[in-house]
């Protein structure tokens, strides 16, 4: 039985149960996951949070409808590694599971906590993912993003 290919890239995305761009973000998260996750790139929901348990990211699965798997980071081992600081942010791995390829917000819905812009005119990851894809180099590597600070 075959595994497929090795994953091309691994995007860990930063979550927070409680965060509403977290809860707001599962939409292009759902979307990118099944444009990309055929394609050979890997999605991880990381969730730093403490509190954080295998029931609440069972509950938190469902509710969004997440297809990829969800893991907690409550010593954050993994958020340290990759240097995540808010939920939600996505973090693009290359194959050598080393090399950052992009790093920081899914796109501008966002301008500023609690502040939701009515047109998301920039989706970052998208389009990262999409170079990804296309083995061509990410555009635009490093955004900051927007979201609720991991403490």
């Amino acid at each position: 039985m075959s595994t497929g290919p090795a994953p091309r890239a691994t995007v860990y995305v930063f979550l927070a149960e409680t965060c509403p761009i977290s809860q707001a973000a599962t939409l292009p998260l759902r979307e990118l996951h099944g444009r990309y996750g055929a394609q050979g790139v890997r999605f991880v929901g990381v969730f730093p949070a403490k509190e954080t348990n295998p029931t609440g990211l069972a509950a938190f699965a469902k509710t969004y409808q997440l297809a990829f798997p969800l893991q907690a980071d409550a010593g954050h081992q993994l958020t340290r590694q990759l240097h995540a600081r808010v939920t939600p942010e996505a973090v693009v791995v290359a194959a050598d599971g080393r090399t950052i390829l992009y790093q920081g917000r899914l796109d501008d819905a966002y301008a500023g906590l609690g502040q939701h812009r009515a047109v998301t005119r920039h989706h970052e990851l998208a389009d990262a993912l999409a170079a990804v894809a296309e083995g061509r180099p990410v555009a635009v590597p490093r955004t900051e993003p927007v979201g609720c600070f991991i403490e």
